[in-house]
C-alpha cells in the first residue's frame, strides 16, 4: 500500500468515527425514539380495555423506567421498565390489581419518531387468572 492510499484510508476512518460519534444514542438528548413524559395508555387483554396514565423516562443507554396505573374494571398499579433499541421498545410492567392478584404485562412495540407514541403486542400473565394470555398496548404522549 502506497502513502497516499494509506493517508486516505487513515483519513477516511477519521471522518468516519466523527460522524458516529455526533449521533444520540438511546437515551442521549436527541435521540427520535425516547419516550419521556406522561402518556396515555391502552392495554386490551381478553376482551377487556384497560386504559390510564403511565409515567415514563429514558435514560442513558436506552433503559426505560416509570410508572403505570391503569383503570378498568378495576384499578391496575405496576412499575414499567424496559429498553429502546432503534424504533423499538421493550417493557414489562409487574403490577397488583384488586383483590392483592399480581402480575407481569409485557410487550414490544414500534415507537413513533418523536416518542410521541407506541404501540404493539403484550402477554399478561396474572397469577389469578392462572394463565399467559395475549394482549395489546397502546401509548400516546399526553399534550402538556
Amino acid at each position: 500500500m502506497t502513502r497516499q492510499q494509506t493517508g486516505f484510508l487513515i483519513g477516511f476512518a477519521t471522518v468516519a468515527l466523527a460522524a458516529c460519534s455526533g449521533n444520540p444514542m438511546p437515551g442521549d438528548k436527541g435521540y427520535p425514539f425516547n419516550m419521556t413524559g406522561m402518556y396515555d395508555t391502552s392495554v386490551e387483554a381478553m376482551g377487556t380495555v384497560y386504559a390510564g396514565p403511565a409515567e415514563i423516562a429514558t435514560s442513558p443507554g436506552g433503559l426505560i423506567y416509570g410508572k403505570l396505573q391503569l383503570d378498568g374494571p378495576e384499578t391496575v398499579l405496576g412499575d414499567f421498565e424496559g429498553s429502546i433499541s432503534g424504533d423499538t421498545l421493550t417493557f414489562e410492567s409487574h403490577y397488583e390489581r384488586a383483590g392483592g392478584c399480581m402480575g407481569v404485562l409485557s410487550g414490544t412495540g414500534i415507537i413513533e419518531e418523536g416518542g410521541g407514541s407506541a404501540s404493539g403486542d403484550a402477554v399478561v400473565d396474572d397469577d389469578c387468572a392462572g394463565d399467559m394470555f395475549d394482549a395489546t398496548f397502546s401509548m400516546s404522549r399526553q399534550s402538556d
